[in-house]
């Protein structure tokens, strides 16, 4: 894999998940380019379009710091500040949410990746966050919370149905918002039995 990425990438990738690791957020591009001695941000764009073509992070243009290192870039580095995240193979509603009715297994991955110890994943099933770049099959990482940000993808739980969406709260409903335009918002009364949240989604892993 390393053999694939010039030193200004392989630079760039370290910088970015020693950010993450350290700060639980991506750098800025201006802060990647002084690293890797880039001025131009256009030059940053460049740089980071190709790792992302190669497989090694993912972004969305429509968010500021929209960075996610993949699992390709996680091979690059040592395993040696490594977590277990427990991978929820489904939700019931009064169960505890790390309960074992409700886990398939754990993955070891990367502190980069999951910055917290409270970390969950779960993995998508269905297309519909396509346009905000997360596929069918991809492992996305949760921080446990039961409140949210306007804006903010979240997991929620609708009965025992977890669904990734984005949150758009209103004064007496919450809109769980698509991220494809052939599916419809889904619209909770607040205080409606059985729904809540369960997290805010902060990570990503896609097999290639």
């Amino acid at each position: 894999m390393a053999e694939q990425l010039t030193e200004k990438q392989q630079k760039a990738l370290a910088f970015i998940r020693a950010e993450i690791r350290n700060h639980g957020r991506p750098p800025t591009l201006r802060e990647i380019g002084a690293e890797i001695g880039v001025s131009s941000t256009n030059g940053v764009r460049y740089l980071l379009d190709t790792l992302e073509r190669k497989g090694y992070l993912s972004r969305s243009p429509m968010l500021s710091r929209a960075i996610e290192l993949t699992e390709r870039t996680a091979v690059l580095f040592p395993m040696d500040d490594a977590r277990e995240v427990p991978l929820i193979g489904r939700v019931a509603a009064g169960i505890p949410l790390l309960a074992t009715e409700n886990l398939e297994g754990h993955i070891r991955v990367d502190r980069s990746i999951a910055s917290s110890d409270e970390t969950f994943a779960l993995r998508v099933r269905g297309d519909s966050m396509t346009d905000a770049g997360i596929l069918e099959g991809d492992v996305i990482f949760a921080k446990p919370q039961d409140t949210a940000n306007p804006g903010d993808i979240v997991v929620a739980l609708l009965g025992e149905e977890a669904t990734v969406k984005y949150y758009r709260p209103q004064t007496d409903r919450i809109c769980l918002e698509p991220a494809n335009r052939y599916y419809s918002p889904i619209v909770v009364e607040r205080g409606t039995p059985g729904f809540r949240i369960l997290g805010r989604v902060i990570g990503l892993m896609r097999k290639l």
